[in-house]
């Protein structure tokens, strides 16, 4: 269900909408009047006030557009978004290449994309290297990772707790305000980033890579 927030976006996108088509409908109408009743074809005043009405509302639009599309998200700023965190140890898996908790594969479009597959209890899970890191020391976080407020104190704690194997997702869900309301974002997720912790590089198969 939408959110009364993004009633704010939604109010203000129909108002922004309207002024667009009408402005395009005013300098109509009043170039009709200016050729029909004042027998003109051109007039200084009305090019200025056409171009005016042209620059509200092409302002308008473009505003909506960047709070609504391209406004980036500020991870730190806890009253713009919630982030949450959900950790889960890895399952090992042997194959005739040898045992390893990630197997790394190429996407099938013509991006240079890699494509982690990883199991956890049982199930698989695919997800793309745009949006997880696969790690095998904290040390590469800060590096790899910069930007993306991981813990490294409960980091450490889930190394110990699941042998250096285990997977963390990381989701931020934008927060009710009213600048998130305006880009009707309230309750939808901003951004879900995965850290794939493996105990040393010998644990990720890249055998399908190689044989390309």
């Amino acid at each position: 269900m939408t959110s009364a927030w993004n009633w704010i976006g939604i109010i203000a996108w129909i108002i922004t909408l309207a002024v667009f088509v009408w402005v395009f409908h005013h300098i109509r109408v009043r170039r009709i009047k200016m050729i029909v009743e004042r027998k003109h074809t051109f007039e200084w005043g009305n090019l200025i006030a056409s171009g005016l009405e042209l620059i509200v509302a092409f302002c308008l639009v473009i505003g909506m557009g960047y709070v609504t599309f391209g406004r980036r998200v500020n991870l730190s700023d806890q009253n713009a978004v919630k982030v949450a965190y959900d950790y889960e140890p890895l399952v090992l898996r042997v194959g005739t290449e040898g045992s390893y908790y990630v197997a790394v594969d190429r996407s099938t479009s013509n991006k240079p994309v890699h494509v982690y597959n990883y199991w956890v209890k049982g199930a698989k899970y695919t997800v793309s290297s745009n949006k997880a890191t696969v790690v095998s020391s904290l040390k590469q976080v800060k590096i790899i990772d910069t930007g993306i407020p991981w813990s490294q104190k409960t980091l450490q704690k889930k190394d110990s707790q699941h042998e250096n194997a285990y997977v963390a997702k990381m989701t931020a869900t934008y927060q009710p305000s009213f600048i998130n309301g305006l880009g009707v974002r309230v309750g939808h997720q901003a951004m879900t980033r995965w850290l794939i912790r493996v105990p040393a590089q010998s644990f990720i198969n890249t055998t399908d890579i190689q044989n390309q």
